[in-house]
């Protein structure tokens, strides 16, 4: 079943499919993070339905390429871009074939809302959409690391959202691809409860020094949205 729901801001609608994973608070969380305008060039890697791109092109003005791997997923991203008249396009592809598609550097902001769970870590009874959504079955980090480093020219920005487990793991190994980490910020469900998620901005080939904003609740100051978490 499919429903339209408004986004409360800039007059962005957003159609969603209950047969795929609902785009949460993560994604708003990673759109607000990114910054740019008119003039770059983004792309954001694993898509989903596009709420990133929605977001990033219709608050922004970024004009964004959304990468998905399922076509049916990628349709609906598609008519979500249609419907707000947006610079967006939507491109069916697997994110380890892009060096294939596209020249080294050609863009200078990507994003990624990847899945957090490792292959393996309890996905088995899950539909396909979802463990491709949640678990590194078709899109591990290393290849979304891999892909950024190629995509971004130097000075070229690295925006992502995983949770607090993976940390160490996703600095280390974006500094070991010359991604490098700049600025971190901390996000808790509510004051009272541990940390679950962060958002990072990488620059590609920088110079070392990491900004650490003070940590806060989801959705905290600038989100204005409000919607399920991933």
């Amino acid at each position: 079943m499919e429903t339209v729901s408004d986004l409360l801001t800039n007059g962005l609608r957003f159609i969603q499919d209950d047969r795929f994973f609902p785009f949460g608070t993560d994604g708003v969380e990673l759109a607000n993070f990114a910054q740019g305008g008119r003039k770059d060039k983004a792309i954001d890697l694993g898509c989903g339905t596009g709420i990133v791109p929605v977001l990033l092109a219709g608050k922004k003005g970024i004009p964004t390429v959304g990468v998905e791997l399922q076509e049916e997923v990628a349709s609906v991203a598609e008519r979500n871009a249609k419907l707000n008249g947006l610079p967006i396009e939507i491109v069916v592809d697997r994110v380890q074939n892009l060096h294939l598609r596209y020249e080294r550097g050609s863009f200078n902001i990507v994003t990624c809302n990847p899945p957090y769970r490792r292959k393996g870590s309890g996905e088995a009874s899950l539909s396909r959409e979802i463990r491709i959504a949640r678990h590194e079955v078709e899109m591990t980090l290393a290849d979304v690391l891999d892909a950024s480093a190629y995509l971004l020219g130097t000075g070229g920005k690295l925006y992502m959202v995983h949770i607090t487990e993976r940390l160490d793991e996703v600095m280390s190994e974006a500094t070991r691809r010359k991604l490098t980490p700049k600025v971190l910020q901390i996000l808790r469900p509510t004051e009272a409860k541990k940390p679950h998620v962060f958002l990072l901005k990488c620059i590609k080939d920088g110079a070392q020094g990491l900004e650490v904003l003070p940590e806060r609740d989801v959705l905290g100051g600038t989100s204005g949205l409000d919607y399920p978490k991933k």
